[in-house]
């Protein structure tokens, strides 16, 4: 039975699904140090097997969404899109009247439709240039 529980997510399970779907990995220090800025996160679930996962930072202005991810077997199974609705629901109901604030992501390769799909534009747009981003690694 597949689950989706909110705010549990744990180091392990991040190496878990990073390692499924063939992503790098990155220390426990840093890891725990992702949770600790986590303000939202969904860990899916097939009875105790973690399948899925999905995190949210930001400051209540900007949210970037990270770390979507759902295992090969189960994916194409509306898993990543229940993800993606629900982290938006979250940040949908911490709004107050007039209030408006920004959700970003960086698409895997090859996963932009799927973003355009629940409501996400490709940059650049009308409103904003080409997203940046720089890799830093400390020998």
């Amino acid at each position: 039975m597949i689950k989706y529980e909110e705010n549990i997510l744990k180091i392990e399970d991040i190496q878990a699904i990073r390692k499924a779907v063939h992503w790098s990995m990155f220390t426990e220090n840093q890891l725990q140090q992702a949770l600790n800025m986590t303000v939202y996160s969904i860990v899916v679930k097939d009875d105790e097997n973690v399948i899925a996962m999905g995190r949210l930072i930001g400051d209540g202005i900007y949210y970037l969404i990270c770390d979507v991810a759902v295992i090969p077997e189960y994916q194409k199974q509306g898993i990543g899109t229940r993800i993606i609705e629900k982290i938006i629901e979250y940040v949908q109901n911490h709004l107050q009247n007039n209030e408006r604030c920004s959700i970003q992501l960086i698409a895997a390769k090859g996963k932009e439709a799927f973003y355009e799909s629940l409501g996400f534009a490709r940059i650049p747009n009308d409103l904003s240039g080409h997203g940046m981003q720089m890799f830093i690694k400390k020998k």
